[in-house]
């Protein structure tokens, strides 16, 4: 008898481990019935996908995946529906825009000084907020737009108001708020900056690319959790949109402080990788990659979550008129259409930018420039090249982001030197900033080649998609309809039509070239076994619809590390 009930619990015995190696091989989710976009090498489209804990662990045909449902696999049939990688913006500012939500908006509409004034003065009435605290002002599209300190005392005098551009280099206060941070005749122009001047020398409110410092720096600012807060709604409204990953183009300690706060008490629900900005021009090449060896290990919080193992430069600035801080190969026109003595300026020398840039390379660094003219990209290519001689090619993923003007004989170096091409496509269509902000002044040549796309993709580059939020919508579906119809409508003009790129090169650009770019194309970017668990599930099969329809695009559910963060209502 004592021999018999050993038998029977032996058996008992490898049944249970059998059982346990069934339970062990399930998985934990299952999408079938769909077309899954892998973003593999092939870009292969599947019925399925399986996920257990965090990592992909099968896709390919229903009856392959559904071999790993067991009792306690959640499974969505998907009916259908596009499956895509989690979306990944490489070029965003969230801890920094984030900031405007709920502020006294413009909307971005271009308007004259007058209509300007009348919203300005209804948000007072609507939202006065305190009267002992500065009025701030957003999403001021900065295209002709020529106001002054002069004009914001009509409606506010006695309290610092500050108004904000949409393009991020354009700051406009009046003359209390200039009081509050004492500015005066005697204030100097920064590195990199510029502070508009009447004709006897006195500032008129208005502060350029690094001189918006002199303002922002010493305006009052909210606590770190309140800013967290803030953070947490803009980081639900981009999952909202299929978003799973940002590089964050600039930041600083206090946006690292933002980001690490979500982080502590488990909200970081979004890949943040952030680039450091080597804000001070006066700074030796030594002491600023020193600042960002330092910047890296602080921050270092998270590889998968938080980290800041990038650097950001800004070669110049912005070309809409009446600010005219790109640099340019030839000459901006004037008003009547000839050429000024204009360039725009750089915002380094060349050797002081590449020494920094061989510097940081050396240093293991991405290196993400801000070159919007033709110049500045040249300025920034020549760097990337002095960083090859002295380092050979080290696979840093070194990017240029904005990309508006290129020199045709530049477009073949951005792969000879491994640069990717960072676009804000969203840009590509005739709005005000092209229409009379920038075409009147650049003429038909340079006109031919704006936001040159599809010219660096066939020269060989890798694209890579942003948004600069909040110059632009964060929306990836909004930007992958300007790149490939390169319309703002469907009745409207194109712009430079030749120039748009195929939904595909989109997507890539959106996933497995963002997160390339963000060197995690070993853990995202594609849905294949051992990666994350990083997916979206859309409302259309974008593949199949009129572009112009993509915006319109619907996320259903978002996934990060295999766990569902996002659900539309009513889905």
């Amino acid at each position: 008898m004592k021999r018999i009930l050993s038998a029977a619990a032996l058996l008992l015995f490898w049944a249970q481990i059998a059982s346990a190696n069934d339970t062990a091989q399930q998985a934990d989710l299952v999408l079938h019935h769909g077309r899954i976009h892998t973003q593999d090498q092939t870009r292969s489209v599947v019925d399925a996908v399986a996920l257990r804990g965090n990592l992909v662990v099968a896709v390919g045909s229903d009856a392959t995946v559904d071999a790993l449902i067991g009792p306690r696999t959640k499974v969505v049939d998907l009916g259908g529906r596009t499956v895509l990688p989690g979306l990944i913006d490489a070029h965003t500012h969230p801890a920094q825009s984030a900031q405007d939500l709920g502020k006294c908006s413009l909307g971005d509409e271009k308007m004259p000084v007058a209509a300007a004034l009348a919203k300005i003065r209804a948000c007072l009435e609507a939202s006065p907020g305190n009267p002992k605290s500065w009025f701030e002002v957003v999403q001021v599209n900065p295209s002709g737009f020529e106001i002054t300190a002069s004009d914001l005392d009509t409606i506010l005098p006695n309290r610092p108001m500050v108004l904000s551009g949409t393009d991020g280099h354009n700051v406009w206060v009046n003359h209390k708020a200039m009081s509050w941070i004492g500015v005066t005749s005697a204030t100097k122009d920064p590195a990199g900056g510029r502070i508009d001047r009447d004709a006897s020398g006195n500032p008129v409110g208005v502060f350029r690319d690094s001189a918006q410092r002199i303002v922002l720096d010493k305006m009052p600012k909210p606590s770190v959790a309140q800013e967290a807060q803030r953070l947490d709604k803009a980081f639900a409204e981009m999952r909202a949109v299929g978003l799973t990953s940002v590089q964050d183009a600039a930041a600083d300690d206090h946006y690292m402080e933002i980001y690490k706060r979500l982080y502590d008490i488990h909200r970081l629900k979004m890949r943040v990788r952030a680039s450091f900005h080597l804000a001070d021009p006066d700074a030796t090449p030594e002491a600023l990659i020193a600042a960002a060896k330092a910047f890296r290990t602080r921050w270092a919080i998270d590889q998968d979550f938080l980290r800041a193992d990038a650097v950001k430069i800004f070669a110049d600035g912005v070309i809409e008129y009446p600010s005219q801080t790109a640099a340019l190969l030839e000459p901006y026109l004037g008003p009547d259409g000839k050429p000024t003595d204009r360039l725009g300026p750089t915002y380094f020398p060349q050797d002081k930018l590449n020494r920094i840039v061989a510097g940081a390379d050396a240093a293991g660094f991405t290196v993400h420039i801000h070159a919007i003219g033709d110049r500045a990209v040249r300025s920034a290519l020549d760097a990337f090249a002095f960083a090859r001689q002295q380092n050979g090619m080290r696979d840093n993923r070194d990017q240029i982001a904005h990309l508006q003007l290129v020199d045709p004989a530049d477009y073949p170096r951005f792969k000879a030197l491994g640069v990717i091409a960072n676009f804000q496509l969203d840009w590509a269509m005739v709005d005000d900033y092209i229409a009379s902000g920038t075409l009147p002044f650049i003429g038909a040549a340079r006109a031919a080649r704006l936001y040159p796309a599809r010219s660096l993709r066939d020269t060989g580059a890798i694209i890579a998609g942003g948004s600069d939020w909040s110059v632009s919508s964060f929306d990836p579906f909004e930007a992958m309809e300007r790149a490939v119809t390169r319309r703002i409508a469907k009745d409207k003009d194109a712009l430079v039509p030749e120039q748009s790129l195929t939904l595909q090169d989109m997507v890539d650009a959106y996933t497995i070239n963002a997160a390339f770019a963000l060197r995690q194309e070993k853990t995202t970017g594609s849905l294949e076994p051992r990666k994350r668990g990083d997916l979206i599930i859309l409302d259309q099969d974008i593949f199949a619809v009129d572009p112009y329809q993509l915006h319109a695009t619907k996320v259903l559910a978002t996934y990060l590390d295999g766990k569902e963060i996002y659900s539309r209502p009513g889905r």
